[in-house]
């Protein structure tokens, strides 16, 4: 029976992921007091965020000198090596995954911890035709365990991971790093999970071992959470007058994601056996109600060019107030530019008298003159007389925007992401 060992980098990249997760974490996280739940704090002024920027530099001055060797302060982790299933030791930076081929069943495949002790790991076994498959369904397997508590909603992981790679939560400019961070809050495989064993039964079946060092997972998903506590503190770090605006929204909503994605790591963390009683998890709902509660003071004016009656204007009102919006008051930060034009088109031989018509719609950040979402569309109406023709076509008109725009204004305020 041959034996080969493998270095765990050919075949995971949880000690890289480490490596990465740290650099994330010196380089965001900002101090957070201990406590328990926290509920949305109020609005704050610039120094704040100009303090959490120099408190992050610094802190990734101080992880390069540790990583470089020039602090020789860092102490060491006591961890299995995960060669022998047993005891414990100096954390090793690489570790070997023993594979095997023929000969009798170990005795590991029926029972993980026979190789990985149950007070130091959670291990389960995978098994497939081939190497490769067999270690996704060990690694499948090992997420089985947390059951429903760390299921990430797609939707969710697909935002969070635009606010990673565009720069608006905080990390370093490393592809490699934001790459990292985006694995890991997609929750499909757990950062640290590890390859440990592989045997090959010789008759077209491959089974693996896939673990998880207890203290090294609480380790590694506590720094996680502060990150994202960190991230949270500088979105909703704002003054009154910035955060009552489409760009303060945004900041609450994803903060609120951010928030419950913290949620599931700190479910990972309990459930390996470490807590996060000591930390200040934000509540997502709290957020998530004061999102609410910005939209309700933001203030939209409505100016449409030749409406009839107000019916348009009535018509993109009403969609802005289903949101929350108000459309009435003096001074709004924001106006909805709508214009109409009507013209008489004439068909030959057609007895009908038809009207054609275009509604062009901007809705524009009057501070800065930016068109923030366009609409338009055009369309026609006939009838028998101009008039009724041209009645017709206005209430295609509001049909077209209670439909169409606001289905396109609630798209528009689900994908708003914080400004840089």
């Amino acid at each position: 029976m041959d034996i080969n060992s493998v270095k765990a980098g050919e075949v995971m990249f949880f000690n890289r992921m480490i490596y990465l997760l740290c650099i994330f974490f010196f380089a965001c996280t900002v101090n957070t007091q201990a406590g328990g739940s926290q509920e949305a704090q109020p609005s704050r002024g610039p120094d704040m965020s100009a303090e959490a920027d120099a408190a992050a530099q610094d802190a990734a001055r101080r992880l390069d000198d540790v990583l470089s060797g020039r602090n020789s302060g860092t102490g060491t982790q006591s961890v299995s090596t995960g060669t022998s299933g047993s005891g414990t030791g100096t954390y090793i930076p690489v570790s070997t995954v023993q594979a095997t081929s023929g000969g009798s069943e170990p005795s590991w495949v029926l029972d993980p911890y026979t190789a990985y002790p149950r007070n130091t790991y959670l291990a389960a076994v995978g098994y497939a035709a081939n190497r490769a498959d067999a270690e996704k369904s060990a690694f499948a397997a090992l997420t089985a365990i947390f059951g429903q508590s760390i299921q990430a909603n797609f939707e969710i992981v697909t935002v969070y991971s635009e606010a990673v790679r565009s720069g608006i939560v905080t990390v370093s400019d490393d592809t490699a790093i934001r790459d990292s961070i985006v694995t890991a809050a997609s929750l499909d495989t757990l950062v640290g999970a590890e390859i440990g064993r592989v045997w090959e039964n010789g008759r077209g079946m491959v089974y693996a071992l896939a673990y998880l060092h207890r203290e090294r997972t609480i380790t590694v998903y506590t720094e996680m959470i502060r990150v994202n506590l960190a991230n949270i503190e500088r979105l909703i770090s704002m003054t009154s007058a910035e955060k009552n605006t489409f760009d303060g929204y945004a900041r609450y909503k994803l903060a609120a994601l951010i928030s419950g994605i913290n949620a599931q790591y700190a479910s990972v963390v309990t459930q390996v056996g470490g807590t996060t009683s000591s930390l200040n998890l934000t509540s997502a709902d709290a957020l998530n109600i004061e999102a609410s509660n910005i939209i309700r003071n933001i203030s939209v004016g409505v100016q449409v060019t030749g409406d009839r009656g107000n019916r348009v204007r009535d018509a993109f009102a009403g969609v802005l107030n289903t949101e929350g919006l108000r459309t009435r008051g003096n001074n709004p930060p924001y106006t909805l530019e709508v214009t109409i034009s009507m013209e008489e088109s004439v068909f030959p031989g057609n007895p009908n008298l038809f009207v054609r018509f275009t509604v062009s719609a901007d809705l524009v950040e009057n501070a800065t003159d930016t068109v923030l979402l366009s609409f338009n569309f055009t369309d026609r109406e006939g009838h028998t007389t101009l008039p009724q023709a041209e009645n017709r076509a206005f209430i295609l008109m509001e049909r077209i925007v209670n439909e169409r725009y606001a289905s396109l204004f609630k798209e528009y305020l689900a994908a708003l992401m914080p400004q840089h």
